[in-house]
């Protein structure tokens, strides 16, 4: 227990980008295109990912080519 409280200031110290998901060429290809099209859901991966499924038409051709994986 006392660990735990130890540990806890510490939890802090992580930034949400920490979490990110998705391949250094993903995010790159899609970085641009979820803070034009998904900026109220950077840094939720999922929800960045569902966002950018909506707008596949008008997100760039680079981006649009990693969701083909």
């Amino acid at each position: 227990m006392r660990r735990a409280i130890l540990a806890l200031p510490f939890l802090f110290l992580i930034t949400p980008a920490a979490f990110a998901q998705g391949t250094p060429e993903q995010r790159a290809a899609c970085q641009d295109d979820a803070y034009k099209f998904c900026p109220y859901d950077v840094p939720d991966a999922e929800k960045v990912e569902a966002c950018l499924r909506k707008y596949i038409r008008s997100i760039s051709a680079a981006c649009r080519a990693q969701f083909g994986k």
